[in-house]
């Protein structure tokens, strides 16, 4: 593998695709060589084992950028999923997998920082939503399954994905690819969809806190971005479009009945008012969704309160006074 290596390293300059490809080969014949000498002949611990290889993939990272070598990166990274898999004894301790692909998923948030290699990116987060993904369906509905530990390494990965694919868009102020952008909407929903898995099983009262929450978190996201880094306004109102979907999504989950329409009253004026506050042209259509959507739920309140449900006092009942609420709206609007 050294002498792969030194090989490579002499052909940089003149043969650099084929350079990258040697380098990749001494790589893999390191990976290869630790492997055999942790499992066939035990010459050192599962740990020692670990750490070797996390020093090679670190190593091989920095020849890829050393190298500006974009296809060297896609082959290290390849290397670097493969590593718990080479070290496995079947134990399934998820922390120390899940701890690893972090380790690994940062040092490719490092490399975005550098250099803006969108391949690499995609291929990061493949490799850990699949991984992710697939433990995730084995331990659903077991006994005593980790869905705190779960939950926290998913949003551990969603935070990472969020920073890789906008950190060297801020820092060099270039617009965002199609691809990018796919990511980042993907991201969300994926993250979103694994919370709302867990919940179900574990807490399923706090579905629309989270629910909420995520919305709150794009929304200051997405205003840190507008107002103190400046970035491509496309990101801004997919984070904004973002927003509105998950607080208005959370009130149907976390509320019933009339609840739903107050809340969607004042969401109406508030996200209108935001409208004006920011000059952000897209507030003004969530405003008019969000408007629409509290009409159907007052018409809904009125066949549920009046057609369906018992005797009601005269003015101070739920369907007038959300009806009062849902005018003051209208005229705020």
């Amino acid at each position: 593998g050294g002498i792969v290596m030194l090989v490579a390293h002499r052909l940089r300059k003149n043969y650099k695709a084929f350079s990258s490809v040697l380098v990749a080969g001494a790589v893999s014949i390191f990976y290869f060589t630790i492997a055999v000498a942790f499992h066939d002949y035990q010459l050192f611990s599962q740990t020692v084992a670990f750490i070797i290889m996390v020093a090679i993939t670190a190593f091989s990272a920095f020849l890829s950028v050393s190298y500006d070598r974009q296809e060297l990166a896609a082959l290290t990274l390849i290397g670097g999923f493969a590593v718990p898999f080479m070290v496995s004894t079947g134990s399934g301790n998820y922390i120390v997998l899940f701890s690893y692909i972090t380790i690994l998923n940062v040092g490719i948030l490092a490399i975005a920082y550098h250099k803006k290699w969108g391949l690499i990116n995609l291929q990061a987060y493949v490799f850990t939503v699949l991984l992710f993904a697939s433990w995730l369906f084995t331990i659903i509905g077991t006994e005593n399954a980790p869905y705190e530990g779960a939950l926290a390494f998913a949003f551990t990965f969603y935070f990472v994905f969020l920073l890789m694919n906008i950190i060297n868009n801020v820092r060099r102020k270039t617009p965002f690819s199609n691809m990018e952008l796919s990511i980042l909407v993907s991201n969300t929903f994926l993250f979103y969809a694994a919370g709302m898995v867990l919940l179900e099983n574990y807490t399923p009262e706090y579905k629309g806190m989270f629910t909420l929450l995520l919305g709150v978190f794009n929304f200051c996201f997405s205003w840190l971005l507008y107002k103190k880094l400046h970035v491509d306004q496309r990101a801004i109102y997919i984070l904004i479009g973002l927003t509105l979907t998950f607080v208005t999504l959370a009130i149907p989950i976390q509320f019933e009945g009339n609840y739903i329409t107050l809340f969607w009253a004042a969401e109406a004026v508030l996200v209108l008012w935001l409208a004006q506050k920011s000059k952000i042209e897209s507030f003004r259509f969530g405003s008019a969704i969000v408007h629409a959507l509290m009409l159907i739920s007052l018409v809904m309140d009125w066949m549920n309160l009046y057609y369906y449900g018992e005797s009601l006092p005269i003015i101070i009942n739920p369907a007038f006074l959300t009806s009062l609420f849902a005018i003051a709206s209208c005229f705020g609007v």
